[in-house]
């Protein structure tokens, strides 16, 4: 062997002596290190409590409304129509036009109904005459019983004739059944009409009526002749009262219809417009509070958390009974609690907190 290739090989075996036991030194340091460190120096990551800021509710009255989305609707209405055949002669009331009861609509051509009503009032007299005639005879003993009989029927008889004439005469001055307006109009000057055909059709606005259909949770509520509001799209609010509450579901819906009344002066509201329907219920105790502190649990059930006398977060469950422009009404909370407004994200319901109110927070300001 070489010199040369024995150094180099007398190089690499201290080279693998020298690591093995820089190793060996470096495993036993670390053993022996951890053994000889006492129990109470080992490393910790101690827990911190978490920081929560409140605001101090108490419970208020309120009072929780329904509201359903209805229509405006006549009080009444109905289909005017001939109730003999004729001819259109003249007509006094256009479409929209207010009427009132005993008005006149329309009229008919009377052809001969005036000479064929004298004719049955002439018949009636005489019938009247032979009649009393036939009763004098009678008493004298002139007369039966029978012809007495048969004069007094014939007398009826034509009293009869003359009353139906009389009706039919009547009947061509088509008049209004109560006071309304006039909606539509279906006749002109000369039509012919048969019996029964339509010739106007007329509304009563005053009171008005505000249809609505309301679910079966909100119909149990309801109770007939309580007060409500009506607010128009204008904005305009009008009060009245609900007259009907239906007895029977509609079939599709399963709602339930129910008319609101309200007065109409002047029939400034017209039929047909969507109102809002306010039916306001008796007064509860709530909390008013943002919609932004809400929680939902692992169930998931919403509510809110809040900390108790000896610092612990407790979610408590919620139910919504109102709302306004910015906030909501709320039942399930105790009277008077301390809601967490700031941190309730991060902490979980039985946790211990530090927690500070915002009237704290106020006079360390100051």
């Amino acid at each position: 062997m070489t010199p040369s290739k024995s150094s180099v090989i007398i190089a690499v075996i201290l080279a693998v002596l020298v690591a093995g036991w820089l190793f060996s030194g470096q495993i036993f340091d670390v053993a022996s290190t951890t053994k000889l460190l006492p129990e109470f120096q080992q490393p910790t990551s101690p827990k911190t409590v978490a920081k929560v800021q409140t605001r101090k509710l108490k419970a208020q009255t309120y009072i929780p409304s329904i509201f359903v989305t209805g229509q405006t609707e006549s009080s009444r209405a109905v289909t005017i129509r001939t109730q003999i055949t004729g001819k259109i002669s003249k007509t006094t009331v256009n479409a929209g036009d207010s009427v009132s009861k005993g008005d006149v609509i329309a009229q008919l051509y009377p052809e001969d109904l005036p000479i064929r009503l004298k004719e049955a009032e002439a018949r009636v007299k005489q019938r009247k005459i032979e009649f009393s005639a036939a009763k004098k005879l009678s008493i004298k003993g002139f007369k039966t019983e029978t012809k007495l009989a048969a004069a007094f029927a014939d007398l009826q008889s034509a009293k009869a004739h003359a009353k139906r004439v009389k009706i039919d005469y009547e009947n061509t001055v088509i008049r209004a059944p109560f006071s309304g307006i006039l909606s539509e109009r279906l006749v002109e000057n000369g039509d012919v009409l048969k019996k029964f055909e339509p010739i106007a059709e007329l509304i009563d606005l005053d009171p008005l009526i505000i249809a609505a259909y309301v679910s079966e949770r909100d119909y149990l509520k309801i109770v007939k002749g309580q007060s409500a509001k009506a607010k128009l799209r204008s904005g305009r609010e009008i009060d009245g009262q609900i007259r009907f509450i239906s007895p029977v579901a509609q079939k599709n819906t399963r709602t339930f219809k129910i008319e609101f009344e309200t007065k109409n002066f002047k029939i400034r509201i017209a039929e047909g417009i969507t109102t809002k329907l306010i039916i306001p219920m008796p007064p509860i105790l709530a909390h008013q509070l943002s919609a932004s502190l809400f929680s939902l649990n692992k169930d998931g059930h919403l509510g809110v958390k809040i900390v108790n006398a000896e610092n612990k977060v407790k979610f408590i469950p919620i139910n919504i009974v109102g709302d306004s422009a910015e906030t909501v009404f709320v039942t399930g909370l105790p009277d008077i609690c301390e809601i967490i407004v700031v941190g309730q994200g991060f902490v979980m319901d039985n946790e211990i907190v530090d927690s500070v109110s915002e009237a704290q927070l106020s006079d360390r300001q100051r």
